[in-house]
């Protein structure tokens, strides 16, 4: 068998020498050899192969067809015999055998050392080391039966193909670079889901704060007096009437002949705090519901036409729960004096009646408007029966009496003997708290001392409460917290501390001391213990009704929660009948109904007392709960309680007539 060669012998010897050495040190870095360099073996000895089969085959090759190399310019011409070409095949297949035998001891090597770490990988990336496993076997009997190579099936290739493109296109991957890969990856995308799961939560925070200022919020949000849009609004519209349960005009306005408006307040002061006015000083329902009042229900092409006509829309009107009946009987009781005046519905929350005074004519606001503002100490303006806060006095005993009864003392085994007046240490040494004109009561149980609103037995009760206890029955009872109502209100005040002298918490235990609160909030006290303890949200707008006489909103009576258990409502219930059956409130007695109450009577520095009265009735089903408070007076015996029964007796002769 004939070969074209260069006529140069000493460089084909040289040649033959190189290759020799590179033979030898590719045996030597043979463990340096992956996956894919086997794979470019295996190519070149199949290459191999099929040229042994087309140029060996039996028969020597034509001299004349020597190919011509570039660079030599006379081709000699050289014998191989097959068995030199047999030999050198062997020898290349002795060191293939080597180096996979090598390659074999280096992957037990490296299980045996980072198995722990193959086996997280295993269910992630078992079949591909299986395929592989297989094609090592597969390659391995080519090697032994060279015949098998061309046997192999093109469905063997293609999967081949397809195990390929996972492994490393350059250089070999080891087991470990994979498991941190994979780590680094996991830790990536835990982090991705951390950060869109707070993307998500901001989002529904957004999504919610909307639609809480947009549906539950809404009425206050646009009632805003700082909403722009309502004062477009007004001029536009003529301002809706405003009445009361009973169909009363408690405010309306008027279009003139030259087209200007006029608010008119048929009742004048009666109403004029919870009413209030609509332009200077706006306040009361008038605030509350303005943007209710300057709206109209008509469809955008009227009030398209109307805006071009330069006619205004009638606004929407809203329909109060103030009777005004009871409302004007609270009002004259009142008279010359000055205080304020609320009755619930105890079950709903509703406001049938709210007077305070000193008051003003809402028709000539305008004319004092000046002179109210210049006079520092003036109260006219000011809703006392929500904004004013006054020393409670004996009312605050009922705060007293809950406290004691959370305390785990027995109610029944309760003693005291009165002797008038009791000696508590003070900040300036030994001082007394006396009974109301130093009345001496004797033996007293805990009813008799709440019926007879007695100040030593309190007293004592008071410093036998700590101070945690005592705070936390008057906060429960929502001293110190906002009032859960649409009126703008003042936040009732409670305070006392560790620190403070026996005197102190004596003084502050029958509703003396630096505790303050507010008529409303007195009353609503009265109406939760008249509803089985729960206390209702007071409102007093009823119904919104439109232009066309549809109702555009309806209030629903609301919970604000129970702010004392059924016993405890029950217990404080029977002593506030006690004070109206045998105690300070004897003058209800008697009646066609049944009443209970609290009265109060608090000292204030440098002028009268305030006496108080809180109270509902029926005793037995309770449909209305009152507070009367009248300042700068004598008792509460004297003042409030007459002033309440009077009330009583108004709205049971309504509720008979009706």
């Amino acid at each position: 068998m004939k070969f074209s060669h260069s006529s140069d012998d000493n460089d084909r010897k040289k040649a033959g020498q190189k290759q020799d050495a590179a033979d030898h040190s590719s045996s030597r870095r043979v463990h340096k050899l992956n996956l894919d360099e086997e794979e470019d073996y295996r190519r070149i000895q199949e290459n191999l192969n099929r040229l042994d089969d087309d140029v060996f085959d039996g028969e020597e090759a034509d001299s004349s067809g020597d190919d011509f190399i570039p660079g030599q310019e006379e081709p000699i011409s050289f014998d191989f015999t097959e068995s030199d070409v047999e030999r050198f095949r062997r020898i290349n297949q002795e060191e293939y055998e080597t180096r996979v035998e090598r390659r074999r001891e280096r992957e037990k090597t490296h299980a045996a050392r980072f198995g722990g770490k193959k086996k997280e990988l295993s269910g992630q990336s078992g079949s591909g080391t299986q395929e592989q496993a297989g094609r090592r076997q597969e390659r391995a009997a080519s090697a032994e039966d060279p015949g098998k190579r061309k046997r192999r099936a093109p469905q063997v290739r293609r999967q081949e193909a397809a195990g390929d493109k996972r492994r490393p296109q350059q250089g070999g991957v080891s087991a470990d670079t994979i498991f941190i890969s994979r780590a680094n990856k996991s830790a990536t995308n835990k982090e991705i889901r951390r950060v869109a799961a707070v993307m998500l939560v901001l989002l529904l925070s957004v999504i919610g704060y909307f639609f809480y200022f947009s549906i539950a919020q809404r009425r206050s949000v646009v009632n805003n007096v700082h909403n722009a849009r309502l004062q477009k609004l007004a001029d536009k519209v003529v301002r809706g009437s405003i009445y009361s349960a009973d169909g009363q005009i408690l405010a309306q306005t008027t279009v003139n002949e030259d087209g200007t408006t006029s608010r008119t307040y048929p009742y004048g002061a009666a109403f004029a705090h919870v009413v209030g006015t609509s332009d200077i000083n706006k306040s009361g329902i008038e605030l509350n519901n303005d943007y209710d009042l300057i709206s109209t229900d008509l469809d955008p092409l009227q009030k398209s036409l109307n805006e071009f006509k330069g006619v205004r829309s009638p606004g929407s009107s809203v329909t109060t729960s103030l009777n005004s009946v009871l409302q004007q009987a609270a009002y004259d009781q009142l008279g010359d004096r000055d205080g304020a005046i609320i009755a619930l519905v105890p079950s709903t929350g509703e406001t049938l009646a709210m007077v305070s005074k000193p008051d003003y004519d809402p028709n000539h606001l305008a004319d004092i408007y000046n002179d109210l503002l210049a006079d520092k100490d003036s109260k006219v303006l000011l809703n006392q029966a929500t904004q004013g806060l006054f020393t409670p006095g004996s009312i605050f005993k009922i705060a007293t009496t809950l406290a004691y009864l959370r305390s785990g003392a027995d109610p029944d085994s309760y003693s005291y003997d009165c002797d008038g007046a009791i000696s508590l240490q003070s900040d300036s040494g030994d001082s007394y708290i006396r009974c109301y004109g130093g009345e001496v009561h004797g033996e007293e149980d805990l009813t008799a001392s709440f019926a007879n609103s007695c100040n030593a037995s309190f007293a004592n009760i008071g410093v036998n409460l700590t101070v945690e206890q005592l705070t936390d029955a008057s906060e429960s009872l929502l001293f110190n917290k906002p009032l859960p109502t649409a009126f703008t209100t003042s936040q009732s005040r409670f305070s006392l501390n560790s620190s403070d002298s026996d005197w102190q918490r004596g003084a502050t235990a029958i509703g003396q001391g630096d505790t303050m609160i507010s008529p409303l909030h007195a009353a609503m006290i009265a109406a939760a213990i008249a509803n089985d303890g729960v206390m209702m949200k007071p409102y007093v707008t009823d119904h919104v009704t439109g232009s066309k006489g549809e109702t555009l909103y309806q209030t629903k009576p609301s919970e604000y929660g129970r702010v004392m258990s059924s016993s405890e409502a029950e217990k404080i219930g029977d002593m506030m009948e006690a004070v109206v059956s045998e105690g300070t409130a004897w003058r209800l007695s008697g009646r066609s109904y049944s009443c209970a109450g609290k009265t109060g009577t608090a000292e204030v520095a440098g002028r009268g007392n305030n006496a108080w009265f809180i109270g509902y009735a029926p005793a037995e089903d309770p449909q209305i709960a009152i507070c009367v408070l009248v300042e700068d007076t004598g008792t509460a015996s004297s003042e409030t309680v007459p002033i309440a029964g009077a009330l009583f007796d108004t709205y049971f002769s309504l509720k008979s007539t009706n």
